[in-house]
């Protein structure tokens, strides 16, 4: 999966917990998740629920935090699907 399709997972998730249409055209990957983007802890909780459940991963509590942009959750779900592809998982 390109980092361009995990970005675009991430915006449909957003737009489905917040109730939003934001698009790959407005929205920059060094935006900010609160800031930015609005997202407060409840709601990022469900984006993460939305994502495992959309790209068919798991990532464990600890990893999740102190990711403070798009592009740091994108790199973490990119690096996570990467690892069950090498290891056969996917």
């Amino acid at each position: 999966m390109t980092t361009e399709n995990i970005f675009r997972a991430f915006l449909e998730a957003v737009n489905e917990v917040k109730n939003t249409a934001l698009s790959p055209e407005v929205i920059e990957p060094a935006f900010h998740l609160s800031g930015d983007l609005g997202i407060d802890s409840r709601e990022m909780l469900e984006i993460w629920y939305e994502l495992e459940k959309k790209l068919g991963i798991q990532i464990p509590d600890f990893e999740k935090r102190d990711l403070y942009t798009i592009e740091s959750v994108v790199e973490i779900i990119k690096d996570k699907i990467e690892s069950q592809v090498a290891l056969g998982q996917a």
